[in-house]
């Protein structure tokens, strides 16, 4: 299970075993499972690694078995991509069934919706996700309609979009939560979080980002200087756009537009901007004697991406983070 809260830092925990009785007991915690195991002998085995990072998480899963599963309704959203050269992966959720084999992508939970299916030998990617986590990456501002978030089909909406995902969880599992400097620093987290949001409502037709780009007029000036005071504030603080179009008290997208307006910039783009600059005046002060690293001080800002972020500090400070860091 995954756990709405905001995310600080990533777990990983570790389950392997030919057990079947362990096996059911391990995976109905893990996902509110009931278990059919047919086949677990000496050729039979269950291996689960799992890297949480509190609203959703990643698990990679292998399992040379032959293996029914069924769960009643549930509350999180999960999505699987079939790993490997081999195995199938039967599904249904609610009343959408499909059969599936490497390289596919599908949502194998659904919040609120039974879910059954059958496997043999096979890996999977698995990232379980707090619905939550969805809701506020993509509402309106609060007082506004919000509409219900309903994924309408198991499937991608396109193969492009498919692979964007993909790349998307990579990124994120293999690169930054792989990293402990990076996956022990709540921006960097948050950050990977919304990410993994973004591309997920991409990737899957659902009620909230699907057939309503209807265009919205920019948000008053008031409004955008009410946006840099709250980032301003608080740059250190897990926000994304729309905590900030909320304190604004207009709609993310027309906080969008204003900022395109009148600062030639993104409300986000402004925040990455604010976390520069404190980068900035991080690297001035540190002493590198001391054990300070540019790495460091770009994950405390929420700079997952050494390359990107240097090359955002020289193209604003006219040279290299590492300069700064060795001169001051």
């Amino acid at each position: 299970m995954v756990s709405p809260a905001s995310p600080s830092v990533s777990r990983t925990v570790e389950f392997s075993s030919t057990d079947p009785e362990a096996c059911r007991s391990f995976f109905l915690g893990a996902y509110g499972s009931r278990l059919r195991i047919n086949v677990l002998g000496p050729d039979g085995a269950v291996s689960h690694q799992r890297c949480a990072a509190g609203a959703f998480a990643v698990d990679d899963v292998h399992l040379s078995a032959d293996i029914g599963y069924c769960a009643g309704p549930q509350k999180s959203l999960m999505i699987t991509e079939v790993k490997g050269t081999g195995g199938v992966l039967e599904h249904t959720v609610g009343t959408e069934s499909g059969r599936f084999g490497p390289g596919d992508l599908l949502l194998t939970c659904r919040p609120g919706e039974p879910y059954a299916g059958h496997l043999r030998d096979i890996r999977l990617r698995a990232v379980p996700i707090a619905p939550e986590l969805l809701t506020t990456t993509a509402v309106p501002a609060p007082g506004s309609a919000v509409r219900p978030l309903h994924f309408t089909s198991i499937r991608p909406a396109n193969a492009a979009l498919a692979a964007q995902w993909k790349h998307t969880v990579a990124f994120i599992a293999d690169d930054l939560l792989a990293r402990p400097d990076a996956a022990s620093q709540p921006l960097i987290v948050a950050s990977a979080a919304r990410l993994l949001a973004a591309a997920t409502l991409a990737a899957f037709p659902n009620t909230l980002t699907y057939g309503h780009d209807l265009p919205e007029p920019a948000a008053p000036p008031a409004a955008v200087r009410r946006a840099v005071a709250f980032i301003e504030a608080q740059p250190d603080a897990d926000i994304g756009l729309t905590h900030i179009a909320a304190a604004a008290g207009v709609r993310p997208r027309a906080l969008q537009h204003a900022f395109r307006r009148h600062l030639d910039t993104t409300p986000t783009g402004y925040l990455r901007r604010v976390r520069l600059a404190h980068a900035h005046e991080d690297l001035v002060k540190a002493d590198p004697s001391t054990g300070a690293t540019v790495a460091a001080i770009a994950y405390r800002w929420g700079f997952a991406h050494s390359g990107r972020f240097t090359a955002r500090y020289r193209g604003t400070y006219g040279c290299s983070p590492q300069q700064t860091l060795r001169t001051t």
